[in-house]
């Protein structure tokens, strides 16, 4: 038997035997390395750009290296309380593991720039409302689907020429 049915057969195995729960677990985006508030940071006034780098500018988005953290969270008694773990990140200037929450399939080209700064969108359109959340994020609120998409493309009269997104 090669690896690849063995694979699929283990994975059967688990849902058939009750152990979805536990499938489910092992691929969690849950765990993320530090305790996080969005809500928080931007009730302090944080726009989402000065953490997530590239958001007008880039395809893509950052998601928040050590450095940026350490902007506030490294300037001692001055900045804001450190919890201790990202405080030995900043200190050790070790990257934060953070898990990608959202993930497209390769095929798929979005550009936050085009969304963002040609077309006006805010955050909250694809993101959800961030201001609310004050667990660190493991989910998405608003899950990626293409006929969401579509809805928004169809509303705002923007093309829905498969080419656009696909590649």
């Amino acid at each position: 038997m090669n690896t690849r049915k063995a694979v699929a057969l283990a994975v059967a195995a688990l849902i058939i035997l009750g152990g979805g729960a536990a499938l489910k677990a092992a691929f969690s985006l849950r765990d993320q390395p530090l305790p996080f508030s969005h809500k928080k940071h931007v009730g302090m006034g944080i726009a989402c750009e000065s953490c997530h780098i590239g958001v007008t500018s880039q395809d893509r988005a950052t998601i928040p290296e050590t450095q940026v953290c350490a902007l506030c969270h490294g300037r001692g008694k001055d900045g804001p309380k450190t919890p201790p773990k990202l405080a030995a990140y900043i200190k050790e200037n070790k990257p934060i593991p953070w898990k990608t929450v959202y993930r497209l399939p390769g095929h798929v080209h979005f550009s936050h720039m085009r969304h963002v700064a040609v077309g006006g969108l805010g955050c909250r359109s694809c993101h959800g409302d961030m201001a609310r959340m004050e667990e660190p994020l493991s989910d998405q609120p608003v899950p990626l689907k293409m006929t969401r998409c579509l809805s928004c493309h169809w509303k705002e009269k923007v093309s829905t020429d498969c080419l656009s997104c696909h590649r």
